[in-house]
This record gives C-alpha cells, sequence and structure tokens, in this order.
C-alpha cells in the first residue's frame, strides 16, 4: 500500500498514513490532536516491488553467482597448483620397467595376477597412435 503524507492545519504537525490509492483522496483524522483540518501534501505515494519475479532480483541474483564462480575458480585453481604431480609408472614390487607389456610380462614371470596390467596396456597404446 501506498504512504502518503499530511499535514494538520490545526497543530502543524505531518503524519504519514498507508492506505490504498482508491481511498487515497479521502480526509483522515490528525494523529496528533485528532482534528479533522488535514490536508494530504502533494507528493508522490512510494510503491516497492517485491517478489521473485522482478528483474532488479534477478541481476542480483545473478551478480552474486558471477561473484561465486569467480571466487571458485581461484580456488580451484590454488589447488591445482599446490597439489602433488603424482603419475603411475610401470612397475612390479616396486621395480621399474619401461612399459606396461613389460611390467605384465615381469608379474607373470613372478606368478602375480597379470590382468590388472591390460588397462593400462591399452591406454599406453592408444597414446601412442
Amino acid at each position: 500500500m501506498p504512504t502518503y503524507l499530511y499535514k494538520c492545519n490545526a497543530c502543524g504537525e505531518t503524519f504519514t498514513v498507508n492506505k490504498q490509492m482508491s481511498k487515497s483522496s479521502s480526509p483522515e483524522d490528525c494523529v496528533h490532536c485528532s482534528s479533522r483540518e488535514t490536508q494530504k501534501m502533494p507528493a508522490m505515494p512510494q510503491v516497492v516491488f517485491k517478489g521473485d519475479t522482478w528483474g532488479d532480483k534477478n541481476s542480483r541474483v545473478k551478480k552474486q553467482m558471477s561473484e561465486k564462480n569467480n571466487r571458485l575458480d581461484v580456488k580451484q585453481n590454488e589447488m591445482k597448483r599446490d597439489a602433488p604431480v603424482s603419475s603411475l609408472l610401470p612397475n612390479v614390487d616396486g621395480e621399474r620397467v619401461d612399459s606396461w607389456s613389460e611390467a605384465k610380462k615381469l608379474a607373470e614371470s613372478k606368478g602375480r595376477v597379470s590382468e590388472t596390467y591390460d588397462n593400462m596396456i591399452k591406454k599406453e597404446t592408444e597414446s601412442k597412435k
């Protein structure tokens, strides 16, 4: 509801009244001295639109999300820089070899399970192509 400003001619005080726009021309009693000698001051009623559908809120939320994503990107980049670089090298029981296929042969010769090396051999041959 709009807020209207009134001035009392009897006591000189000003006061505000919230009322419907359709009743804006009806007189109001002074809240200080109860006099009927009041007049509405010329002013535009202040109306505030609230809710999720208004453009102001949408742009505010979009800005907040953009700022949040920027902060997350910075954190992720810091984590990538600080993280230790580790890579899986072909080996059997700590004994290094030159390729995963050699590691599979060595595992078979030691009586170990060699099927676990198949995925790494496949990746190794695909990366060489």
